[in-house]
Protein backbone atom coordinates (compact mmCIF):
# COMPACT_ATOMS: atom_id res chain seq x y z
CA UNK A 1 0.00 0.00 0.00
CA UNK A 2 2.49 2.69 -1.07
CA UNK A 3 3.65 3.52 2.47
CA UNK A 4 0.25 4.16 4.04
CA UNK A 5 -0.79 2.43 7.23
CA UNK A 6 -4.18 0.74 7.27
CA UNK A 7 -5.56 1.91 10.63
CA UNK A 8 -8.46 -0.52 10.50
CA UNK A 9 -6.16 -3.51 10.97
CA UNK A 10 -3.32 -1.98 12.98
CA UNK A 11 -3.04 -3.31 16.53
CA UNK A 12 -2.27 -0.65 19.11
CA UNK A 13 -0.20 -1.59 22.17
CA UNK A 14 -2.03 -1.84 25.48
CA UNK A 15 -0.78 0.66 28.00
CA UNK A 16 -3.50 0.23 30.60
CA UNK A 17 -4.50 3.84 30.09
CA UNK A 18 -7.83 3.70 31.90
CA UNK A 19 -7.37 0.96 34.50
CA UNK A 20 -7.49 3.22 37.56
CA UNK A 21 -10.47 5.24 36.34
CA UNK A 22 -12.39 2.16 35.22
CA UNK A 23 -11.80 0.43 38.55
CA UNK A 24 -13.20 3.51 40.32
CA UNK A 25 -16.18 3.61 37.97
CA UNK A 26 -16.84 -0.08 38.58
CA UNK A 27 -16.75 0.53 42.33
CA UNK A 28 -19.07 3.51 41.92
CA UNK A 29 -21.55 1.34 40.06
CA UNK A 30 -21.61 -1.34 42.74
CA UNK A 31 -18.56 -3.55 42.23
CA UNK A 32 -16.11 -4.35 45.03
CA UNK A 33 -13.53 -1.74 46.09
CA UNK A 34 -10.76 -3.45 44.11
CA UNK A 35 -12.33 -5.22 41.12
CA UNK A 36 -10.62 -8.11 39.39
CA UNK A 37 -7.83 -6.95 37.10
CA UNK A 38 -9.19 -9.23 34.38
CA UNK A 39 -12.58 -7.51 34.59
CA UNK A 40 -10.97 -4.09 34.35
CA UNK A 41 -8.85 -5.25 31.39
CA UNK A 42 -11.91 -6.55 29.52
CA UNK A 43 -13.79 -3.32 30.17
CA UNK A 44 -10.76 -1.34 29.00
CA UNK A 45 -10.57 -3.40 25.79
CA UNK A 46 -14.24 -2.66 25.12
CA UNK A 47 -13.73 1.05 25.81
CA UNK A 48 -10.67 1.33 23.56
CA UNK A 49 -12.45 -0.54 20.76
CA UNK A 50 -15.41 1.84 21.10
CA UNK A 51 -13.18 4.93 21.00
CA UNK A 52 -11.30 3.59 17.98
CA UNK A 53 -14.53 2.82 16.13
CA UNK A 54 -15.98 6.27 16.82
CA UNK A 55 -12.76 7.93 15.65
CA UNK A 56 -12.65 5.84 12.47
CA UNK A 57 -16.28 6.69 11.72
CA UNK A 58 -15.57 10.39 12.29
CA UNK A 59 -12.56 10.16 9.95
CA UNK A 60 -14.77 8.62 7.26
CA UNK A 61 -17.29 11.42 7.70
CA UNK A 62 -14.48 13.99 7.43
CA UNK A 63 -13.58 12.41 4.10
CA UNK A 64 -11.36 14.45 1.85
CA UNK A 65 -11.07 17.34 4.28
CA UNK A 66 -8.28 15.37 5.91
CA UNK A 67 -9.21 16.83 9.26
CA UNK A 68 -11.64 15.55 11.82
CA UNK A 69 -13.78 18.24 13.43
CA UNK A 70 -16.00 18.24 16.49
CA UNK A 71 -18.99 18.39 14.15
CA UNK A 72 -17.97 15.00 12.72
CA UNK A 73 -18.21 13.42 16.16
CA UNK A 74 -21.55 15.11 16.76
CA UNK A 75 -22.77 13.69 13.46
CA UNK A 76 -21.67 10.19 14.45
CA UNK A 77 -23.42 10.47 17.84
CA UNK A 78 -26.63 12.05 16.46
CA UNK A 79 -28.65 8.85 17.01
CA UNK A 80 -27.63 8.59 20.67
CA UNK A 81 -29.23 11.60 22.40
CA UNK A 82 -27.56 11.01 25.78
CA UNK A 83 -24.05 10.92 24.35
CA UNK A 84 -24.73 13.85 22.04
CA UNK A 85 -26.10 15.90 24.95
CA UNK A 86 -22.98 15.09 26.99
CA UNK A 87 -20.71 16.16 24.12
CA UNK A 88 -22.58 19.44 23.79
CA UNK A 89 -22.42 19.97 27.56
CA UNK A 90 -18.64 19.41 27.53
CA UNK A 91 -18.22 21.80 24.61
CA UNK A 92 -20.22 24.48 26.47
CA UNK A 93 -18.15 23.97 29.63
CA UNK A 94 -14.96 24.23 27.60
CA UNK A 95 -16.13 27.55 26.14
CA UNK A 96 -16.90 28.84 29.65
CA UNK A 97 -13.45 27.81 30.86
CA UNK A 98 -11.81 29.52 27.89
CA UNK A 99 -13.71 32.76 28.48
CA UNK A 100 -12.84 32.66 32.18
CA UNK A 101 -9.16 32.24 31.30
CA UNK A 102 -9.23 35.23 28.99
CA UNK A 103 -10.75 37.36 31.74
CA UNK A 104 -7.95 36.55 34.16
Amino acid sequence: MDGQVDVTTKQFPRHKLFNRELALLMYGFGDVMTPSSESVDVLEDILIDYINNICLQAAKVAGRRGRVAVEDFKFILRKDPKKLARVEELIAMNKEIETARTLF
